[in-house]
């Protein structure tokens, strides 16, 4: 038998030696041997899931627009130049762009490489899609018949200034009118002389008041909603007279839509429908704040001033020129920035944040940012990230080129009133990045179609999951790239398609449009 003083030697030395290969590089075990199971699971397998998305924030997004000072808005300016405070403290700007309102057209759908020619039916034809759209929201809720009457011609005047390709819509906060975007004037007209001054009844323990401030807030979150699944640029003219009311929990619901908005890539620009107004004290017939004061009536469109300002819009107040109110209104900054950043240290307690954004060397400009926001009140996952990434990638129009994708689109008439289009997705998987699990090389891509018609409304959506499994040789083999197709049956007309494909492990996305004409 060993003595006791052996035992700790032999142990003392297997102790060394484990130190010296854990300090000297020692390849660690080796990993189990993969089993049965993972050699025999499919390579690669597709597989369909609905495209409902939440949306919820990620990173802190403030948009800024920097003005010179001839009132031009400045597109030039590099990240390093802008300082960003939250509560006064300085924040690292992680993610830093810079928006040319108006995105390019849709481009000419192309035949696959790897398919049958098509037939020149089959390749459709250049389709000019809408690249604005206009939303006149009327808070009919606060608006005196006078000034209502007032806005509502000036509106009309304006809608006779609007190019071919723009759609425009109108709507009210009362809910009484809801015309949708077209490029039908006639129905536009017809809907403004459907507005009348809104009508709210006392309910339980809220006043009149408080109605009509939540039933506007609520219509304006509406709105934006809507605004989100529309291709292009994207404004909303909200026509108010302010709000008299703002309880703190009104304030919050300001945050939202802001929020909202910015999410959705949405200009909200605001116009004080009370025109040139003097110190209530001295009009016979005031119409400024309820209080009976000029600070009262300023008060009253502050809300207006905070959410044109919070979303890289313009605030018209103060005159009676509504004719070049409504001008300066459609007219969207040419440059907007997005700062984003991920505040330190965040307490998940829902309090309010102020926002102040500068510039290093900011002599001479101007500059109109978001003005706060409130902390959430618990963290997201990874999965409501992904979710929220492509959908707010699916209802844009910019090119993003992260992963290396193509698209190309056919169609396929079967009578007068039915078609097939097939979009066919193409990934250069040599470009991918991969991850080596059980011998196989593993990824998740997303692939999210979208259709919208000629007046850009979302008609349907695809989304479609690739699991990627591929041993080493498949992966040689298929270097350049797999095609995943998708159809969408429709009725002849114009469409244009949206693909926004992101994939698991880069964390990466590209998004690409395609149009076609089916006669």
């Amino acid at each position: 038998m060993r003595s006791l003083l052996q035992c700790l030697v032999l142990v003392w030395a297997e102790c060394a030696m484990l130190r010296a290969q854990s300090t000297t590089g020692q390849p660690p075990v080796p990993a189990p041997a993969p089993t049965a199971a993972s050699q025999n699971a499919p390579e690669m397998a597709t597989r369909d899931e609905p495209t409902a998305f939440q949306a919820k924030v990620n990173l802190v997004m403030v948009p800024v627009v920097v003005r010179n000072p001839q009132g031009r808005a400045i597109g030039n300016l590099p990240k390093e130049s802008f300082q960003l405070f939250d509560k006064g403290k300085p924040q690292e700007i992680s993610r830093f762009t810079v928006e040319k309102t108006g995105a390019p057209g849709g481009r000419e759908s192309k035949s696959s490489a790897d398919q049958p020619a098509a037939t020149p039916e089959e390749k459709g034809t250049p389709v000019v899609v809408p690249e604005r759209f206009v939303a006149y929201l009327f808070d009919d809720v606060h608006l005196a018949s006078g000034d209502l009457v007032r806005v509502r011609d000036a509106a009309d005047r304006h809608m006779a200034t609007l190019e071919p390709a723009d759609r425009a819509a109108v709507y009210a906060m009362s809910g009484e009118v809801s015309q949708d975007f077209t490029d039908d004037r006639t129905k536009l007209h017809e809907a403004l002389l459907h507005l009348r001054p809104g009508v709210m009844v006392r309910t339980g323990a809220l006043t009149d008041l408080e109605l009509r401030t939540l039933a506007s807030l609520a219509t304006l979150k509406e709105v934006i909603r809507r605004m989100a699944i529309a291709p292009g640029q994207r404004t909303i003219m909200f026509i108010s007279p302010g709000f008299a009311s703002m309880a703190p929990e009104y304030i919050q619901e300001e945050t939202d839509i802001l929020e909202r908005a910015i999410k959705a890539n949405v200009i909200v620009s605001t116009l004080d429908a009370r025109g040139l107004f003097t110190d209530p004290a001295f009009d016979v017939n005031p119409r400024g704040g309820r209080g009976g004061t000029l600070t009262a009536a300023i008060l009253r469109s502050n809300i207006l001033a905070e959410l044109a300002a919070g979303t890289g819009g313009t605030f018209f107040q103060n005159s009676n020129n509504l004719d070049e109110g409504f001008k300066q209104l459609a007219a969207a900054p040419e440059y907007v920035y997005l700062l984003g950043f991920s505040p330190q240290n965040l307490k998940l307690d829902g309090s309010f944040h102020s926002l102040r954004v500068t510039l290093k060397n900011g002599g001479g400009v101007t500059i109109q940012a978001r003005h706060g926001y409130y902390a959430p009140r618990h963290m997201e996952d990874e999965t409501e990230n992904a979710r929220q990434e492509i959908e707010s990638a699916l209802f844009s129009r910019e090119e993003i080129l992260e992963l290396p994708i193509d698209m190309h689109t056919q169609f396929f008439k079967a009578s007068d009133q039915t078609a097939r289009v097939s979009v066919l997705a193409h990934l250069n998987l040599k470009l991918f990045k991969f991850q080596k699990v059980e011998g196989r090389n593993g990824n998740e891509v997303t692939l999210v179609y979208g259709l919208f018609d000629r007046d850009g409304n979302y008609t349907q959506g695809i989304k479609k999951v690739l699991t990627l499994r591929l041993k080493d040789e498949t992966l040689e083999r298929l270097a350049q790239g797999v095609t995943v197709r998708t159809s969408f049956d429709v009725k002849p007309g114009a469409y244009l398609i949206r693909l926004v494909v992101r994939d698991r492990e880069e964390r990466k996305l590209s998004a690409t449009n395609g149009a076609v004409q089916i006669q």
